[in-house]
């Protein structure tokens, strides 16, 4: 309930700015958007087999957005992403905001401000970037230079407006184990779990200087722990050029405790480089792991790289393809053995 009160509170608290006058703003009515992405597959795996399997793959999200602006300037929203397909966490992300001159305020299913700040390096292709949590091939473990200690817990996140190219936020995770989604919104806990609150930090820059483009990213999160294991802290920064159809950039995040564990340290990193003119880019991503810890099961290193390109055939209709390779060492090497090769085609839909 804890959650919940500060939640309300929050929104609560923008609200009462709006008290005083009838409003003429509209009810909030939701619009439908998202994306799928569906990729033909051809992998060889460093297997006792040789194996050579085919696979299609698919990934994408139906959102549900909608908004209304107050009398006043606020603005109020809602955001419900669900999965276009089934899967343990059906619906992803599931949260409502509040936006004004004040800035903007978070409550709900959502990543942490220095997940959302973010700049990492550029991706050739939708769908296989290596800078995504999510992504895994053959069991590989995808390197990813975001916070991921609490994901989509419910958090109150806090975004400052920009100003000279500046921007602040920070959130508060009440429950590191909790999620809406995963029980009855109004129920007490009756049991935590081992994830207790977790704090959150970022901060980014954006701005143009005769043509060149720069944006970069600082991060820090902190998730305590109950019971025997150890706080776990995260610290990432980006950073990303543009300039005449190029696109450089880099990224980091160091992680002390992962999951826990004690002295268990990781080191993610990626680095990027694309082109592109008018409906084509083409380009490459280079990314790693390591892992250093009091198991050998536990330390490792892992590299992958990404080469590919894409066109855009119509608005929201982009057709990719490319290949990756990943060698993974001791600890960190895949379930279908250390070196796996993928090569991909495929189609992006946004709508």
């Amino acid at each position: 309930m804890k959650k919940v009160i500060l939640g309300t509170t929050a929104l609560v608290a923008a609200s009462a700015l709006t008290a005083g006058s009838a409003s003429a703003a509209e009810k909030i009515k939701l619009d439908v958007g998202g994306y799928l992405q569906t990729s033909f597959v051809v992998a060889d795996y460093d297997t006792d087999n040789d194996q050579l399997p085919t696979d299609l793959r698919h990934e994408g999200e139906v959102h549900f957005t909608g908004e209304t602006t107050l009398d006043n300037g606020l603005t109020f929203g809602v955001n419900i992403q669900l999965e276009a397909y089934t899967a343990s966490d059906q619906i992803d992300e599931t949260f409502i905001y509040v936006e004004g001159n004040f800035g903007r305020i978070n409550v709900g299913s959502e990543n942490s401000a220095d997940y959302l700040m973010h700049y990492g390096s550029p991706a050739p292709v939708p769908a296989w970037t290596l800078n995504d949590p999510n992504a895994e091939a053959g069991g590989f473990e995808t390197p990813a230079t975001v916070s991921k200690q609490v994901s989509d817990a419910d958090k109150i996140t806090y975004f400052t407006p920009r100003f000279s190219g500046f921007q602040f936020g920070v959130s508060y995770t009440p429950d590191g184990d909790k999620e809406t989604t995963s029980g009855t919104v109004y129920a007490p806990i009756a049991v935590e779990g081992t994830a207790d609150e977790a704090y959150s930090l970022g901060a980014n820059y954006t701005g143009d200087f005769d043509g060149v483009s720069l944006a970069a990213s600082l991060g820090y999160q902190l998730l305590t722990r109950s019971g025997a294991l150890e706080d776990t802290d995260e610290i990432s920064a980006g950073v990303t050029v543009g300039l005449a159809g190029f696109e450089v950039g880099a990224a980091y995040k160091f992680t002390d405790n992962e999951d826990g564990a004690n002295d268990d340290e990781r080191q993610d990193w990626n680095i990027g480089v694309t082109y592109g003119q008018g409906p084509w880019k083409v380009g490459v991503q280079y990314a790693g792991i390591n892992r250093d810890g009091d198991t050998a099961n536990y330390d490792g290193d892992l590299a992958a790289f990404v080469v590919g390109g894409q066109y855009i055939l119509g608005p929201g209709v982009t057709a990719f393809g490319g290949v990756q390779y990943w060698d993974g060492e001791d600890g960190l090497e895949g379930s279908e053995g250390e070196d796996a090769t993928i090569f991909f085609v495929g189609t992006a839909l946004s709508f």
